[in-house]
């Protein structure tokens, strides 16, 4: 990585070198999943979650061409402005880096580039809302997540509610087989649907951070990369999967007739969804969130104490 390009923060670097516990955190969902001043109070709730836990956290983003790895005071007040004067944000995943980072961009970090970049700055632990996967109606588009492809190469454990509602959930489980990417349910042996807890979809139980740190030392051992903890939402704002559902066949067609596609497809869909849900689906998105920073803390925590 060129030096100029990556700035890791000073209290991430701190952690690090004392062997303290960091957890990495995505910035597009400050970008691009919620609106100025909501965004901005998500983005500082997460980190002080993480904060009262003695974790230190590690938001990531592109200002300017350089990629932040935690966010210092003054550096949080420049971003806090940018989003209140909705500058324009590019949605970067992990093959757009290279490109933003030599145009000098502004960009918010997908899944897939802060995998890459936590990986580089050497945090094992990313807590996301959900994982992007293979989209509905995949058979004539392709239209499939770099996000998977991240988990299959970067060694990086990374806790979600499952995948992106949106998706398409059989699909993108399959992909996830294939590829020999880990899927552990956290106190859970069905695959969660982002707002909605349970499902039809088994998959392997973990049931305490012991355990996990235990696995993830044999995980690297035997050359796995990435892990995938499926971290169910608190079940007093999980939402009927049937309604979410209904709402989300209704969003794909309204893009499909607008021409909505690619990156900004995704936007567009939570954005449907938060409107006929009349917000019920941005709380619950952000009841997952903290569940799921809650969860990153305690592993975070284990595997700096087992050394791993």
């Amino acid at each position: 990585m060129l030096p100029e390009s990556i700035n890791i923060a000073p209290s991430v670097r701190n952690a690090l070198a004392e062997n303290k516990p960091v957890v990495a955190l995505e910035s597009t969902v400050l970008t691009h999943g919620l609106l100025y001043p909501e965004n901005f109070y998500i983005f500082q709730t997460l980190e002080n979650l993480l904060l009262s836990q003695d974790v230190t956290p590690a938001t990531t983003i592109v200002l300017d061409g350089i990629a932040y790895i935690g966010l210092e005071d003054n550096m949080q007040m420049k971003l806090k402005q940018m989003l209140k004067n909705k500058e324009n944000f590019s949605k970067l995943g992990m093959c757009d880096l290279p490109l933003a980072m030599s145009q000098k961009r502004n960009g918010g970090t997908t899944v897939s580039a802060t995998m890459l970049l936590a990986h580089l700055s050497k945090i094992q632990v990313f807590a996301t809302g959900g994982i992007g996967g293979v989209h509905r109606n995949w058979e004539g588009s392709l239209d499939i997540s770099s996000d998977l492809i991240a988990l299959s190469r970067i060694p990086v454990v990374v806790i979600s509610a499952g995948c992106k509602a949106i998706l398409d959930i059989p699909a993108t489980l399959e992909v996830l087989e294939t590829l020999a990417i880990p899927i552990l349910g956290w106190k859970t042996d069905c695959f969660p649907l982002f707002y909605t807890s349970k499902s039809d979809y088994p998959i392997e139980k973990i049931d305490n951070a012991e355990d996990f740190a235990s696995l993830w030392q044999y995980h690297l051992a035997l050359q796995g990369k990435g892990v995938l903890i499926a971290n169910p939402i608190p079940e007093e704002y999980s939402l009927s999967y049937e309604m979410i559902d209904s709402i989300i066949g209704e969003s794909i067609k309204k893009a499909r007739i607008q021409g909505i596609k690619g990156k900004a497809l995704t936007p567009f869909l939570l954005d449907y969804l938060g409107q006929a849900t009349k917000g019920e689906s941005i709380k619950a998105n952000l009841a997952l969130l903290k569940n799921n920073v809650q969860l990153a803390a305690e592993l975070a925590k284990t595997l700096n104490n087992k050394g791993s």
